[in-house]
């Protein structure tokens, strides 16, 4: 009687705990991806902050203060003048005709249906004159989607900076309590105390690779590519910076065809100085991944650039931008963890 009694109060308390848990995550389900978000980077920047403490003899909560607001100035301030560059060209129709950017973009346009036309002559089919309609009718798509996107990007943003606020609270909180996390997650944890830390562990070196392997060499690549865009006057500094730091995440495609393409359109302009000097530029930002890599997260496991490219971008159509750094992580997590866990069964 008294065993059945026991699993009658064991069933219940169980059950209470998911209900409880459900409508945790029901009240928190806006705030989902800043909450994930700040996991991840807790998770990764943990002994990072305690090294520049360690070195800089700086007190643990002022190396997270400085760690935090120069991640957050990093990270904000080129993507707001990104944005205001965007929104500036496509809100004011009489410059975009003499805006470079977009001259650029129409010397391209230019370049590849001459020699459509050359072909159409040479094979006697107009080729040419459907792919002008076509390239003018994707432009104009372009330009318009580009615009849609900033002014819904303008009218969230009180929900992105309350997102953002949600993030970088909770990400210092983390931080400042994660030792008491620590012990938290060791003391009710299914697992023993072996197999706890050795999962923490994979958790953390997860989340750092991501960080440091993706996150801040992404940056040096969009910094790379940005100057040279700046120095040989190709593109706009702020937008080929964003969108080339978003490009890098992605494997197989990388930050490279960013300063490829600009180096082009130096090349078609007859700026040769300038394209030869962004094909430099690119090959440097294409290899400096294979370089930093290695001295930055030591030994990582070894995936696919197949299996690294569907995971992003998987995790981008699923999640949106936040699946840039959720896929890597979920990504290195599947590929540390599976054999600790088989192991297991």
């Amino acid at each position: 009687m008294m065993d059945i009694l026991r699993s009658k109060s064991t069933l219940v308390r169980w059950a209470l705990l998911v209900v409880l848990i459900a409508a945790f995550l029901f009240i928190n389900w806006p705030f989902l991806g800043p909450l994930v978000l700040a996991g991840i980077f807790a998770l990764g920047l943990n002994d990072f902050i305690n090294t520049i403490s360690r070195k800089t003899k700086l007190s643990r909560n002022s190396s997270i203060a400085l760690t935090v607001l120069a991640g957050f100035a990093i990270f904000w301030i080129p993507i707001t003048l990104a944005i205001y560059r965007i929104v500036v060209h496509i809100s004011q129709p009489q410059g975009i005709e003499t805006d470079r950017i977009v001259s650029q973009i129409h010397n391209l346009k230019e370049f590849v249906l001459e020699y459509l036309k050359k072909i159409s002559d040479w094979t006697g089919t107009d080729v040419a004159g459907p792919a002008r309609g076509m390239m003018e009718n994707t432009m104009q798509k372009t330009g318009e989607m580009i615009f849609n996107y900033s002014s819904q990007f303008l009218g969230q943003l009180p929900a992105i900076f309350l997102a953002s606020f949600v993030f970088t609270i909770v990400l210092i909180v983390l931080l400042v309590k994660s030792s008491d996390v620590r012990e938290l997650i060791m003391k009710y944890s299914p697992f023993n105390s072996e197999a706890t830390d050795n999962l923490v562990e994979v958790f953390k070196s997860s989340c750092s690779v991501t960080l440091f392997s993706t996150l801040v060499i992404g940056l040096i690549q969009a910094s790379i590519i940005g100057i040279g865009s700046l120095i040989f006057g190709e593109g706009d500094f702020w937008l080929v910076l964003t969108v080339t730091f978003f490009v890098s995440f992605i494997p197989v495609i990388g930050a490279a065809p960013v300063g490829f393409l600009l180096a082009v359109l130096a090349f078609i302009g007859g700026r040769t100085g300038s394209g030869v000097g962004l094909t430099i530029v690119a090959i440097i930002a294409g290899t400096i991944d294979n370089i930093l890599k290695p001295f930055m997260v030591g030994k990582e496991n070894k995936i696919n650039p197949v299996v690294g490219f569907t995971c992003v971008v998987g995790a981008i159509i699923m999640m949106g931008l936040p699946g840039l750094l959720i896929g890597p992580v979920i990504m290195n997590l599947f590929v540390g963890l599976s054999p600790i866990l088989i192991k297991d069964i």
